[in-house]
């Protein structure tokens, strides 16, 4: 996994800032292999609860990650309890790692 501990604790934070204290994160994509370099960071964010507004509380995550790492592309996907998982979510959710 091609994140510090730093930066993790940093997306763990402001995952849970913006979706709630019970919100989980899973990285997946190219940021799983350590033999690649550069890449976007994919995140899917759980949360236990309904969130009001997850287009403006995933704008508010990207936006702390980006003030406090810098400025990086970070796509960040969304799963609660009312949706259904795309093939997206389904893929994030079988290979991605829980941080």
């Amino acid at each position: 996994m091609r994140l510090t501990d730093r930066q993790r604790r940093v997306i763990r934070d402001a995952a849970r800032r913006a979706f709630g204290p019970g919100a989980s994160v899973r990285l997946f994509g190219s940021r799983l292999d350590d033999s690649r370099k550069g890449g976007d960071i994919d995140l899917l964010v759980e949360t236990p609860t309904l969130v009001e507004d997850a287009g403006l509380a995933a704008a508010r995550m990207s936006a702390r990650i980006q003030m406090q790492l810098g400025e990086r592309k970070i796509d960040i996907l969304y799963l609660s309890p009312d949706c259904s998982p795309s093939p997206i979510h389904r893929a994030a959710l079988e290979r991605g790692i829980r941080l």
